[in-house]
């Protein structure tokens, strides 16, 4: 049985976007038994003296899918207070599982049990004890790579009915939705026609369409628009993954684009976004190639110049890890686009950081009303994109306290309540008596993200103590041995 814990005078932050108030949370086998002015209760008193509480944070943008296996402390997402993730997100997934795909990705995972359905990943999931909780997506790319494979078209009929019959399952077991990746294989050869079939499938169940869209460069309205439509139609929920503009030539379509998602949802459709702060994303050196990043610039992930791009992991020579494109252009005495394939030839999995957005547009999407937070950080070997240690703490302590971007409470407030009510999340996202004690605690004054591009395996400043299921996963700043995750499923 878990102890009972006293969280007393602290200033809550209760995950609605109210202002916060000062009281005490008590906690008990897991879950919120009262918050106020609590007294003379028999219970461990732990003084927060001050102290900022708030629900723990909902990764919305997750690829932790397999990461947990390999890594089940989780430490890079529970020490920035991250208690829940969504994994499956641009159309990754585990069904059909592929053992070969996942080994490609993490070696460790040679051997690992099989699973064919659901409910067999999801076994293994609550079996391998990770340190935080994981609702999952059902992932459009290894369903149609399993039945129309890298074709440019439609479904057959029974190609439809398998991968719906696919979609189904995963919504029965508890998926939050769908998720879609149209710039990566095979997701980009499908239309949207295709798109909004799929989707009806999971209507039914309020899930939520979820995706990597086909541009976010130039083509960045037509596709939030189709995005959007694919939702109209299908009659289900949008999340636009993490809403950015990339490109130069590009800057500024943000007005634009929340635009849309303003005009949808005065036409009563439930769309939102999520989003990482930086000014560089996170990707495959393959799907940038792929995308025309190098050449004509007109691919969704808009025009890049090779000393905007960092090497982040090449399980094959790591020897170029922390090196630009442009380094290797100057070693090789090749153009980009050349020492771009040059690279691949040798390693076809090289995982790069790439820098394309302004700080003008990722603010105007953080104050967004219809914008959450999600890391889309990817916990591979070498120097990953800092947001995998640092996306909620930069929030907190960049945009919200030194800039004054988002005030705190609507900060948190895109951290914790929206992500669960959009996720479907009921038992989670706010201090509310009977909900989950999955609780931050931290410093308002000193939380910050710490890591960088050079440096980015560094833990944020100003976490104290995180509780999972009512019992301390971090305690003064450093993490328990505690291994309370287990698969959050869609109410």
């Amino acid at each position: 049985m878990n102890k009972k814990y006293l969280l007393k005078n602290a200033t809550i932050y209760d995950g609605t976007g109210s202002n916060p108030f000062n009281g005490n949370v008590l906690i008990e086998n897991g879950k919120i038994i009262e918050v106020g002015e609590i007294e003379n209760v028999d219970a461990e008193i732990i003084d927060i003296k001050g102290k900022a509480l708030a629900p723990g944070f909902i990764d919305m943008h997750s690829h932790d899918d397999i990461a947990m296996f390999v890594y089940p402390d989780m430490d890079f997402k529970l020490m920035q207070g991250v208690t829940t993730n969504v994994n499956g997100n641009c159309g990754s997934g585990t069904i059909p599982y592929s053992s070969a795909d996942i080994v490609k990705w993490y070696p460790q995972m040679e051997g690992i049990p099989e699973w064919e359905t659901y409910g067999e990943y999801l076994e293994l999931v609550n079996q391998s004890k990770t340190s935080i909780h994981s609702a999952f997506l059902v992932g459009h790319g290894p369903i149609r790579k399993a039945t129309v494979g890298n074709e440019q078209r439609m479904p057959t009929d029974k190609e439809f009915d398998l991968m719906k019959a696919w979609i189904k399952e995963g919504m029965e077991e508890g998926a939050v939705g769908l998720s879609t990746g149209l710039i990566y294989e095979p997701g980009r050869y499908s239309n949207t026609e295709e798109l909004i079939e799929l989707s009806k499938t999971i209507s039914p169940y309020d899930g939520v369409y979820f995706s990597h869209m086909r541009n976010e460069a130039g083509h960045l309205i037509e596709s939030v628009n189709e995005t959007i439509k694919i939702g109209e139609e299908a009659g289900c929920s949008v999340e636009i993954s993490h809403h950015k503009v990339s490109g130069e030539e590009n800057w500024g379509k943000s007005v634009q684009s929340l635009e849309a998602i303003e005009d949808a949802q005065n036409r009563g459709l439930n769309v939102h976004s999520d989003q990482y702060p930086y000014n560089a994303g996170s990707t495959s050196l393959f799907a940038i190639v792929q995308n025309n990043a190098f050449t004509t610039g007109d691919g969704g992930m808009g025009s890049a110049t090779g000393d905007k791009v960092l090497i982040s992991s090449s399980s094959k020579d790591p020897s170029i890890e922390g090196k630009t494109l442009g380094d290797l252009c100057d070693e090789y005495d090749l153009p980009e686009q050349e020492a771009a394939q040059k690279l691949l030839s040798n390693d076809p999995d090289i995982f790069i950081v790439i820098e394309g957005m302004v700080e003008d547009d990722i603010a105007r999407i953080l104050a967004h009303p219809t914008t959450m937070i999600g890391s889309d950080g990817v916990p591979l070997p070498g120097k990953p994109h800092p947001r995998l240690y640092g996306c909620f703490p930069r929030v907190l302590g960049k945009y919200s306290r030194e800039d004054g971007v988002i005030s705190m409470q609507d900060a948190i407030h895109k951290m914790t309540g929206l992500s669960a009510i959009k996720s479907n999340l009921n038992d989670r996202g706010f201090i509310k008596k009977g909900l989950n004690a999955d609780i931050v605690i931290f410093d308002e004054g000193t939380i910050i993200d710490k890591a960088t591009y050079d440096n980015p395996r560094v833990y944020p400043d100003g976490i104290i103590h995180v509780f999972i299921d009512g019992e301390f996963a971090v305690k003064n700043g450093e993490q328990t041995d505690l291994r309370a995750g287990k698969v959050a499923k869609r109410s």
